[in-house]
């Protein structure tokens, strides 16, 4: 349960795994890291319907007044909109974008 799991173990492996020439030899995947584990993630969320979008900066989270997500206004002044959004990025950064909104809430606050 995330509410009572720090994944931060969890990231830093992964991270080391990720960075390491030959991390996949390290028990961890049997190819390299974005062939066996991005690629089929990426490939599901397409399949789907979904849009990866790579090398965008997200300028501000705009929010609907129930407080849910608007849309994202990226830094060259898109905006991207959808049913349901994946915000790939470390921590620190989120924080920095994160709606005044959204600062209350428990979820958040960890």
């Amino acid at each position: 349960n995330p509410d009572e799991l720090s994944m931060q173990c969890i990231l830093i492996a992964l991270n080391r795994f990720l960075q390491e020439k030959h991390g996949s030899k390290m028990a961890f995947l049997d190819g390299n890291p974005p062939e066996r584990l991005c690629k089929p993630i990426a490939d599901h969320i397409e399949s789907l319907g979904g849009q990866i979008i790579l090398n965008s900066r997200i300028q501000k989270i705009e929010l609907n007044a129930d407080k849910s997500v608007k849309h994202f206004v990226l830094t060259n002044g898109n905006i991207i909109t959808g049913d349901a959004y994946v915000f790939a990025t470390p921590v620190d950064i989120l924080k920095l974008l994160l709606p005044e909104d959204w600062k209350e809430i428990s979820y958040f606050k960890k």
